[in-house]
């Protein structure tokens, strides 16, 4: 059997043939892969939505008079209360500073403190706030960990009275 042989030459030519088929089924493979992850992630973006939370109700924080005094949105670890901006609270307001701040939330910032080092509640559980100023106004308090729904309710008892009695008299 020489290189002439007929059976060597055909042999020899179904090996291009095969060789060249190889490479080109291996291209189409490649595009057939890039296709099929683009339809797996065009149905992933269609099939498995995030669930969008919903909207978090406002609540309106009136006084005596019927006057709003702030509003307010719940989420499960944390109250955000926005001041109404007609009434001016800074930081060296009596009512503010020393009933709401310290006698009220420090006062309970301090008993979750407390608590933690007791062992009674989890460490970073325990309630913390943060005022947002503009300037030397006061314009909202965003209370984290407030826990049930007694505590945020004295939580509101209390910011209505403060806004109530700055508002009573700014008049």
């Amino acid at each position: 059997m020489g290189e002439d042989d007929p059976e060597v030459k055909r042999l020899a030519e179904l090996k291009t043939y095969l060789e060249r088929r190889l490479a080109e089924l291996d291209r189409e493979a490649e595009h057939v892969k890039g296709m099929l992850e683009l339809v797996d992630k065009a149905l992933t973006d269609k099939s498995f939505r995030k669930p969008q939370l919903p909207e978090q109700p406002m609540r309106r924080i009136r006084g005596r008079t019927g006057t709003l005094l702030a509003t307010m949105t719940v989420e499960p670890h944390q109250a955000r209360i926005v001041f109404n901006p007609e009434i001016r609270v800074t930081q060296d307001m009596r009512p503010f500073s020393s009933f709401l701040l310290r006698k009220v939330l420090d006062s309970m910032k301090e008993s979750d403190r407390q608590k933690i080092e007791e062992g009674k509640m989890e460490p970073g559980s325990g309630l913390d706030y943060e005022v947002i100023y503009d300037g030397e106004t006061a314009r909202e308090v965003i209370v984290k960990n407030y826990r049930d729904d007694n505590r945020l309710r004295e939580i509101v008892n209390s910011v209505k009275w403060t806004l109530d009695t700055i508002a009573a008299e700014s008049r």
